[in-house]
C-alpha cells in the first residue's frame, strides 16, 4: 500500500524542523584526516577492483560489514552479507569482466571512523547471455567506509549508478520482491523527525512539479548524481537542472512517498539511506517509479540541514 502523507500537516513539519534545528548547539571543526588511513581505503579499493576482476567472491566480500547496505543501480536494496553475497555471485556469473578501472575523486570525513569515498568507474564486459558483443557500464560509485571494533575498516553501505542509460537493465537484477513502503521500516527502525520532515517536504517538491522547492534542499556547493545522467554540482547548476526536469512532459503525479531506510547522524553532517516511490499518469497511461539512494546532508550556519551530495538509483519494475 502507497503511502501518503497529508498536506495540511507540512506547517506542522515546518514547525519541527524549526525547532530540532534551534536545539542542536555549535559544531567543533572536523579534526584533520589522518593521511594513513585515507592511503589505506585506497589499498582496499583496489582490492575490491582485483577480487571482482578474478572472481574472487570470498575476498571481495571481505570487505564488507556484516550489516552492510547496498543499494545498486535496477537491483533492490541488499541489506546484510547473506543478500549481499547472492546478489554478487549472480553478478561476477554472468559478467566476464575485461576491463574495470576505478578512481576515488573525493574523500569526506564524517567522523574519524566513518569515511566516504566517491569515485568514477569504468567496466567492460560481455554477458553469454546477451552475445560476444562488448558491454561498457560508466559511473559513479559510493563506498561508506567504517571502522570495525577489531581495528579493520569495512564497507558499511556501498551505491552505484551510471552515467547513461543501459540496454539491458534486467540483467543487473538478481533478486525480485517489493521495496518496503515507510509503516514497515518504522516496524524496525525509530525515524528520524527532522528527517521526516524534510522528506514531507520533498514530496511536495514532487507534488507539484516545483524544481524550484527542490533545489532549495541543496546546499550551495551540493552534489548530486542523477538517473541515467552526469554529476549536477554547484546550485548554478543544480537549480535550472530541477526547474528543467521537473517541467519535462505532461505528467500528473497522483502519489508521492519519499522516506528514511536508515540514517545515522554525526556532527556535522547525517548520513541517510533514503527511498522513494512515485505513481502517474498522462493521458490514458498510468505507470510507476521507484528507488532508492544514499545522502549527506550537512549542518548549516543557521543549523539547518541541506544536501552536501546525493546519489539516487531506480529499482528495475517489469513494464
Amino acid at each position: 500500500m502507497t503511502y501518503r502523507r497529508r498536506w495540511s500537516r507540512l506547517p506542522l513539519w515546518g514547525v519541527v524542523i524549526l525547532l530540532v534545528n534551534q536545539s542542536v548547539g555549535n559544531t567543533a571543526p572536523v579534526p584533520r584526516k589522518p593521511e594513513p588511513i585515507q592511503q589505506r581505503l585506497q589499498q582496499h579499493s583496489e582490492a575490491l577492483v582485483t577480487a571482482e576482476k578474478n572472481d574472487d567472491l570470498d575476498v571481495f566480500l571481505s570487505y564488507y560489514a556484516t550489516n552492510a547496505i547496498v543499494m545498486p543501480e535496477y537491483q533492490l536494496t541488499r541489506t546484510g552479507l547473506r543478500e549481499i553475497r547472492e546478489f554478487y555471485q549472480e553478478l561476477f556469473q554472468r559478467q566476464h569482466i575485461r576491463t574495470l578501472q576505478q578512481k576515488a575523486d573525493e574523500w569526506i570525513w564524517l567522523t574519524d571512523s566513518t569515511i566516504v569515498e566517491l569515485g568514477t568507474f569504468r567496466k567492460q564486459f560481455i554477458d553469454p547471455a546477451l552475445g560476444d558483443s562488448l558491454q561498457t557500464h560508466r559511473g559513479q560509485y559510493w563506498h561508506i567506509w567504517r571502522a570495525q571494533s577489531d581495528g579493520t575498516i569495512k564497507l558499511q553501505g556501498v551505491a552505484y549508478g551510471f552515467f547513461h542509460p543501459v540496454t539491458h537493465p534486467k540483467r543487473l537484477v538478481v533478486a525480485t520482491g517489493k521495496q518496503p513502503d515507510e509503516p514497515e521500516i518504522h516496524t524496525i527502525r525509530t525515524p528520524s523527525v527532522e528527517l521526516q520532515a524534510y522528506n514531507a517536504l520533498m514530496e511536495k517538491g514532487v507534488q507539484t512539479r516545483n524544481g524550484a522547492l527542490r533545489s532549495s534542499f541543496f546546499a550551495e556547493d551540493g552534489s548530486f548524481k542523477p538517473y541515467a545522467e552526469e554529476l549536477v554540482t554547484g546550485m548554478l547548476r543544480i537549480k535550472p537542472y530541477l526547474i528543467a526536469y521537473s517541467n519535462r512532459g505532461v505528467v500528473t503525479i497522483d502519489s508521492v512517498s519519499c522516506y528514511t531506510y536508515a540514517s545515522e547522524a554525526f556532527e556535522r553532517y547525517t548520513l541517510e539511506y533514503d527511498m522513494f516511490k512515485v505513481k502517474w499518469h498522462r493521458a490514458n497511461v498510468a505507470g510507476r517509479t521507484e528507488g532508492k539512494g544514499i545522502r549527506i546532508w550537512k549542518r548549516q550556519p543557521d543549523q539547518s540541514l541541506r544536501l552536501y551530495r546525493e546519489i539516487g538509483t531506480h529499482n528495475y519494475l517489469e513494464p
